[in-house]
């Protein structure tokens, strides 16, 4: 979006601008209901999947059963390869996704719908993925449709695709400014944004926080109430941010090979279930998003060890790695939290007198502002997410890793936008 466009289109003095905060409201409460219909859809889903289906077999819990968790996760697999297949619409990350937005001023409505029901269906077959990449998508790419299908100008269009996805943020992550920064951050360097849609993205955010709140009486995260040290932070940093190289040089050397296999989407898809449901099937606290195992993780901490959770840290890397580069659409915010908390509290299990939630907190956000390169962003939802009181140390931490990994990138610049797909008029 050409900021000049948009500072020609919207003028903070004119009566349009407001206009365009009801706008953005409306778009932020409409991405909360979509949000809410996911989650429901996806909570409901995997109950019945994972739970009922196996408990008439007598089995209270599949994730129990290895060969049920292979299976359902192969079958997961060929689902997902289906839809890229019928669908025509190429899995992308949420970090593509951000830079479609930021080039264009748009997300493509049909690849975001596909991108919805794509990363929906991963995650109810057990997919090692987060739901925010899939709900950017669809949030996004509605904001966009609803805009093309009144024939609003194009900075409209992009107020209106930005407010979808910021409502998605609030409403989710509990964050007013979260997307907003994301965006900013993501448009600064190269002058696609202005700086005029942070104020209706966090109108659109606030509306979406508090519609969600209102039907479901949901804050993710929780609070912790320790004494700080911010000594150590730095140094949690920089260990985050090395796990978050290692997620970025698997992720491209896995999906180099398969981008010369795109032609049989199916199989790609089906080779990341195996390869998640043997896992599954081993460790089944690898199966899912990982935002509901990081209390699991909390709680179990002291009887696993120090060994068991850096393993799981380095095999949540490479589960969800192989799922987002075969195929499987979905975000990696939340599983980076189940990593970096399985690595901290390794290091507390080594380093018993740093903190726990100083090592817990500090390696999240060193491992996910490598992979998102949104310091600000990362830092208001992180904190947002535990405890304002641990804003300083995450400052620090952030900025540790950011500044260990700034020249690492997931994915390369987004090339070119697709153009809107004419109306039923013309």
């Amino acid at each position: 979006m050409d900021d000049r466009a948009a500072g020609q289109e919207i003028d903070i003095r004119s009566r349009k601008f407001y206009k365009l905060l009801l706008l953005s409201g409306a778009m932020g409460a409409a991405g909360a209901l979509l949000t809410l219909a996911f989650v429901i859809v996806l909570r409901s889903g995997t109950q019945l999947i994972w739970y009922l289906v196996p408990q008439q077999f007598g089995v209270p819990d599949g994730t129990a059963l290895p060969l049920f968790v292979i299976g359902t996760c192969v079958a997961g697999g060929a689902l997902v390869g289906l839809i890229t297949r019928y669908s025509r619409a190429r899995p992308t990350l949420l970090a593509e996704e951000l830079g479609e937005f930021a080039e264009c001023g748009r997300l493509e409505p049909r690849n975001g719908a596909a991108g919805l029901v794509r990363g929906l269906v991963g995650l109810l077959f057990g997919g090692s993925i987060g739901p925010e990449g899939p709900l950017t998508g669809g949030s996004g790419a509605l904001g966009t449709w609803l805009a093309e299908r009144l024939r609003l100008p194009r900075p409209v269009v992009a107020v209106s695709s930005l407010s979808g996805m910021s409502g998605m943020f609030g409403s989710f992550l509990g964050s007013p400014f979260g997307f907003a920064m994301f965006t900013i951050e993501a448009g600064l360097e190269k002058g696609k944004l202005s700086w005029k849609l942070l104020l209706p993205s966090i109108v659109a955010a606030s509306v979406g926080y508090g519609v969600f709140f209102a039907l479901t009486g949901y804050v993710f995260g929780g609070g912790y109430d320790f004494v700080l040290d911010l000594v150590y932070a730095v140094l949690l940093g920089l260990l985050g941010g090395l796990l978050g190289l290692l997620f970025i040089r698997l992720y491209r050397t896995l999906r180099k090979w398969a981008d010369r296999r795109r032609s049989r989407p199916v199989s790609l898809a089906m080779l990341a279930g195996l390869v998640l449901g043997i896992m599954g099937a081993f460790y089944p606290m690898l199966l899912f998003s990982g935002d509901s195992q990081i209390q699991d993780l909390i709680d179990d901490a002291a009887a696993m060890g120090a060994f068991l959770l850096i393993a799981m840290a380095v095999l949540k890397v490479f589960v969800t790695a192989t799922c987002l580069a075969f195929g499987w659409s979905g975000g990696y915010i939340f599983p980076s939290f189940f990593m970096g908390t399985a690595l901290g509290l390794a290091v507390h299990q080594l380093l018993p007198f740093v903190p726990e939630i100083v090592c817990i907190v500090c390696v999240i956000s060193g491992v996910s502002v490598a992979l998102l390169k949104s310091p600000i962003a990362l830092a208001l939802i992180i904190q947002v997410l535990f405890d304002v009181r641990l804003a300083p140390i995450i400052a620090i931490a952030i900025l540790a890793a950011f500044l260990l990994t700034y020249r690492e990138e997931l994915v390369p610049p987004v090339e070119k936008c697709s153009e809107p797909s004419p109306g039923p008029l013309g």
